[in-house]
C-alpha cells in the first residue's frame, strides 16, 4: 500500500465576500521542512481540485468531509483557496471554529509522493528528500503538534518575513510597555526600579549584537534596499529602548 504522508503549516484567511470560504498557506518551497524535506516549485498539481477533511483528518476514520478547495501556487508558496459546507452541521462547526482562531489556525495535507530524491543536498546542506511531485488527497484544520491518525506530521515554521514582523512587533511592544512604566513611575515621581533597568539594560545590549549580526549578513548578501530598510527600522526601535533607560 502507498505510504499516505501528512505535512502540517500555520496561515489562513476567512474572506469577507462569501461565507465559509477561505485560503490557507499549506507549504513553503524550496526551504527544507522539519521533516528535512525540501518541496520544490511544481511539486504540486496546480488548480486541482481536493476535500476538506474534518478536523484532525478524522474524514480518514470515517468522518464525513466538511468542504473543498482548489490548489494554488504563488511564489515560493502553496495556497487552498477553499469551502466549507455550511449547509451541513459539521461544515458550519468547522467554520465556526476556525474563524474563532485564525491566526492560531494550522492547516495539514494529506498526500502521496510520487517523484522523490532521497538522500539529497540542497544549497551545501544535506536534506532527507527533494519532493518533486506530489499527489495530494485532502486537508484538514488541525491542532500544533497532535497526533494525526498515522504518518508523517512536519509543523513548518512561518515564513521569514512573517517571522521578521513578528519580532519586530513584539519587540515595538516592549517599547511602548516599558515607555508607559516610565510615565506612570514618572507622575508618581518615581524611577523604574534598578532591577528593571538591569533587565531593560541587558535587552538592549543582546538585541545590540544581534543587530551587528543580522548587518554582517546584510552586508555580505548585499540585499535589496528593502532588507535595509528593515534592519534600520529595527536599530531605531532598539535605540528607543535605549534612551528609555
Amino acid at each position: 500500500m502507498d505510504k499516505i504522508e501528512r505535512k502540517t503549516f500555520r496561515g489562513m484567511e476567512l474572506k469577507a465576500d462569501k461565507p465559509g470560504t477561505f485560503t490557507a498557506r499549506i507549504a513553503t518551497l524550496n526551504v527544507p521542512d522539519h521533516d528535512g524535506d525540501v518541496t520544490v516549485p511544481g511539486a504540486f498539481p496546480q488548480g486541482k481540485e481536493i476535500l476538506i477533511s474534518a478536523y484532525q483528518h478524522m474524514s480518514w476514520s470515517g468522518a464525513l468531509t466538511v468542504g473543498k478547495g482548489v490548489i494554488r501556487e504563488a511564489g515560493d508558496e502553496v495556497f487552498i483557496d477553499g469551502e466549507f459546507n455550511l449547509k451541513t452541521d459539521t461544515g458550519r462547526a468547522h467554520y465556526e471554529t476556525v474563524k474563532f482562531a485564525p491566526h492560531l489556525q494550522e492547516w495539514s495535507y494529506g498526500f502521496k509522493a510520487t517523484e522523490v530524491e532521497p538522500d539529497a543536498e540542497w544549497e551545501g546542506v544535506k536534506v532527507s528528500r527533494i519532493l518533486k511531485k506530489l499527489e495530494p488527497f485532502e486537508a484538514s484544520p488541525v491542532l500544533r503538534g497532535a497526533g494525526i491518525n498515522t504518518g508523517t506530521l512536519a509543523v513548518k515554521s512561518m515564513t521569514f518575513s512573517d517571522e521578521a514582523d513578528t519580532v519586530l512587533a513584539a519587540v515595538n511592544a516592549f517599547i511602548d510597555r516599558t515607555k508607559s512604566l516610565a510615565d506612570l513611575r514618572g507622575e508618581e515621581g518615581r524611577n523604574i526600579s534598578e532591577a528593571n533597568v538591569k533587565r531593560l539594560q541587558t535587552l538592549v545590549d543582546e538585541l545590540l549584537s544581534e543587530v551587528k549580526e543580522a548587518q554582517t549578513i546584510l552586508d555580505a548578501a548585499e540585499p535589496a534596499d528593502k532588507g535595509k530598510a528593515a534592519l534600520m527600522k529595527l536599530r531605531q526601535t532598539i535605540f528607543e529602548m535605549e534612551a528609555i533607560r
